[in-house]
């Protein structure tokens, strides 16, 4: 695991959901702009416009060219101790307090504030399998054996392909009843799907667990699998 997490109690609560959401879009590898800092928290382009003058005059995030955003080596560092902290309280939760998968995310907005050091060591300590959230995505300052270069989503996935879900992007996270709906039909990291059916609108039919259940083109780009 990386060093020691960086003193995170007097940032401000606006800067830290811009910088977790500058490392998450980096971390999927998607171009950084405030368009889609807006869109991942739901903000107006004038405010996320403010935010990121914010963050440049802290010395957390740099505007490269026109509009390319980048985390400095502060930021960064800053980040990667948010997201650390949430995707562990994740896991503990689930894991050691058995919490509801689909409720996971929004109750550790409140336990990683008060998250030490020395309770991330403890909880990684206890984690089984790949070093990832509930969600599938890795926990900074970890090294898993799964690359983004090993999965595929099911929005590109073809009928009569298969494969194990591994991992759902941010965006699926911040929606309670999306995350409601794929725990319902077993849409769960790790569990095995395949592709009965692709519709002229990009719509899958997918059967999971012995059950079936469709999911049109934007959520199955959300969902990541480990192609069978």
């Amino acid at each position: 695991m990386a060093g020691p997490s960086p003193d995170l109690r007097d940032l401000n609560p606006a800067s830290k959901e811009y910088l977790e959401a500058v490392y998450e879009l980096k971390e999927e590898g998607r171009r950084v702009l405030q368009a889609r800092i807006g869109e991942r928290l739901g903000l107006a382009p004038a405010t996320v416009s403010e935010g990121v003058k914010r963050l440049v005059a802290e010395g957390y995030v740099t505007v490269e060219g026109a509009r390319d955003i980048a985390l400095t080596e502060q930021g960064l560092e800053i980040a990667e101790a948010l997201v650390r902290r949430h995707r562990l309280a994740e896991r503990m939760l689930v894991d050691i307090l058995g919490i509801q998968w689909h409720l996971c995310h929004e109750q550790a907005e409140d336990w990683e504030k008060v998250m030490t050091p020395e309770v991330e060591e403890a909880i990684l300590a206890k984690l089984d399998g790949e070093p990832t959230c509930p969600h599938g995505n890795p926990i900074p300052g970890t090294t898993g054996s799964i690359s983004w270069a090993d999965l595929k989503s099911v929005a590109a996935m073809e009928a009569g392909e298969g494969g194990r879900l591994t991992r759902l992007l941010e965006d699926v996270e911040l929606d309670h009843d999306v995350l409601k709906f794929l725990e319902e039909h077993s849409l769960i990291p790790g569990n095995d799907l395949s592709v009965v059916e692709v519709a002229p609108d990009g719509t899958r039919t997918l059967e999971v667990n012995g059950e079936r259940v469709s999911l049109g083109r934007q959520l199955g780009d959300n969902l990541w699998v480990v192609p069978a």
